[in-house]
């Protein structure tokens, strides 16, 4: 597959830590895996930005326009802002009437709220729904549906989003000499933005993420701002509320509490999947307002994350009550609100992949029986035959089943313990056997009949002894056992409370400086203690034995004494 090259969302590779949380989140599964790899396949992607606002390491970015608009501004041109309704989401409801003041002080010489658009379209939009009947004011679901739901483009009202509308109507008001910049939490925007029929409206697209980090480069900062009013006129209160879910329809009046059969609003990438998932022909919805973003567009990935989305909901709702309204004689007369949408046909018609192909895969991770498939969804897939799809596609790699790794892992450490020369041992907390290599019972002429035996019944326990009382981490040492000269190395698993012993045999080496100087050091340790047990023992012996000799002679005084005591008495 094609790697991103100036995708609207990209990968920073830096960042990508191999955790297929991208994979996992991507609706559309756009995203390839290279070598550990994530890539936005970008003739798949809606540019919905889900990645972005999921991915734990900032590893999925929004391409930044930034510097495109400095230099339009820098250019001499006349630039006017076109403030997406959901800006009070980002900058707090106390800071609403401070933004124009901001924006002013960066060069805009016009700063306007795209609510003007979102008006004007729902207008259109809602005049006539015969022939339509999906609203198209979110660009995500108008990709999503040209890419993956082509036979639903006959039920799509075919109007403009607020953002291209209020472009054109800016132009229209200002001068086609103007240019104009579109602020706002979509990463779509710029997608749309760029499309050929729309570029007579919107020069160039910033997220809220940008605009922040471009003010705070230059030192700008709300709470230091004065107040200033946007240039926007009419009547704008509900059309302030568009961000959220069942926005559009408050715009224009219609009644939506969840009850209607024919009427809704649904949100988030499932919703969206599950209602298009039914056929044109099983629709009886007069108007559907969809947006990808889970609870609206206050929930789009060109926000600061650290804001709760419900205080965003509040600070939305707040300033749609308080903001003032603004008329103005003389508004231009129509602009164009036509939209045109295509089906992708690269996207809509993928290669079909044989199945002869898919069980193959399958088999290589050892999935072949539908027992060993556990659909687990940690490769980013929601089954393992879909994960097999995606790597006979290229956009995928066996190595990213979670299972079918660990069992390698598992084989090949258990591959390296049968085959090593060395002895392996491994004991339970207390000292019983549990497990022992080839190379061990050979070494020590012994079979699996020991198992559960105390270490003892095979081999010297004194290293295993002090682990277990927690004299140290690791003790090695030289000795014979069975006519075999063999070194021991013994280590302790405090985790799982176990406690390993690696054995090689030395019977046919011979001992270098290191090995016999280990020798002389455990025999003086072995001296050191046999002389401190005789020593012991000799004080203890010479205790008792002092104790002894103190009973005997203090009886023999007292036999002494009763003899002369006698004698007195034969004496009388």
């Amino acid at each position: 597959m094609k790697k991103e090259n100036k995708n609207v969302v990209y990968t920073v590779t830096a960042n990508c830590q191999d955790c297929y949380r991208c994979v996992r989140v991507c609706p559309v599964k756009a995203i390839s895996v290279a070598e550990g790899q994530a890539y936005i396949e970008d003739e798949l992607c809606i540019k919905c930005g889900t990645c972005v606002r999921e991915c734990p390491q900032g590893a999925k970015t929004i391409r930044s326009s930034v510097e495109q608009v400095k230099e339009l501004i820098a250019s001499g041109r006349k630039v006017a802002a076109s403030v997406a309704p959901s800006f009070a989401a980002a900058f707090h409801f106390e800071n609403c009437n401070k933004l124009p003041s901001a924006l002013r002080q960066l060069g805009f010489q016009y700063v306007s709220e795209t609510a003007e658009g979102a008006k004007r379209i729902t207008e259109e939009s809602f005049k006539s729904t015969t022939g339509g009947h999906l609203c198209t004011a979110c660009p995500a679901v108008v990709e999503y549906v040209e890419k993956y739901r082509p036979e639903h483009i006959g039920v799509m009202i075919p109007i403009v989003s607020p953002m291209v509308a209020h472009g054109r109507l800016l132009k229209q008001r200002l001068g086609e000499d103007w240019a104009v910049v579109f602020i706002g939490p979509c990463a779509a925007k710029k997608q749309e933005a760029a499309r050929p029929e729309n570029l007579d409206a919107i020069d160039c697209v910033l997220t809220f993420t940008e605009l922040i980090e471009w003010m705070e480069e230059e030192g700008i900062y709300l709470e230091q701002c004065p107040e200033s009013e946007f240039e926007s006129f009419g009547v704008l209160d509900e059309a302030r509320l568009f961000p959220l879910q069942g926005g559009m329809l408050k715009t224009g009046g219609i009644e939506c509490d969840g009850t209607n059969p024919d009427i809704i609003h649904i949100s988030g990438a499932e919703d969206v999947r599950d209602i298009l998932d039914l056929a044109p022909a099983e629709w009886s919805y007069r108007v559907v307002e969809p947006l990808f973003c889970a609870g609206g567009c206050i929930n789009g990935p060109g926000f600061p994350k650290e804001r709760n989305l419900f205080r965003r909901k509040q600070d939305v709702i707040a300033y749609a009550k308080e903001a003032a309204n603004k008329m103005v004689e003389g508004e231009p007369a129509q602009i164009d609100f036509d939209a045109v949408f295509r089906v992708h046909e690269n996207v809509a018609h993928q290669e079909e992949i044989s199945e002869s192909v898919i069980q193959e895969i399958l088999e290589r991770t050892g999935k072949s029986n539908p027992e060993m498939q556990l659909n687990c969804g940690a490769c980013g897939y929601k089954t393992c035959r879909d994960n097999a799809i995606a790597v006979a596609r290229g956009m995928a790699e066996t190595e990213m089943c979670v299972s079918y790794m660990r069992r390698l892992a598992q084989q090949r450490a258990d591959r390296i313990i049968e085959t090593t020369p060395n002895g392996i041992v491994i004991l339970d907390k207390k000292l019983h056997i549990l497990s022992m290599n080839p190379a061990f019972q050979k070494m020590f002429m012994c079979n699996n009949s020991i198992i559960g035996k105390h270490i003892s019944y095979l081999l010297d326990s004194d290293n295993y002894e002090k682990l277990a009382s927690g004299a140290g981490e690791q003790f090695e040492s030289i000795r014979t056992k069975y006519g075999v000269k063999y070194h021991e190395r013994t280590y302790a698993l405090r985790d799982e409370n176990q406690y390993v012993g690696v054995y090689s045999n030395l019977t046919k080496f011979r001992f270098d400086g290191d090995q016999i100087d280990l020798i002389k050091t455990q025999t003086l340790e072995q001296a050191k203690e046999l002389l401190y047990h005789q020593i012991r023992f000799s004080q203890e012996m010479a205790h008792f034995l002092g104790k002894s000799t103190a009973q005997s002679e203090e009886m023999v005084k007292r036999i002494m004494e009763l003899y002369e005591e006698n004698d007195i008495k034969h004496q009388d």
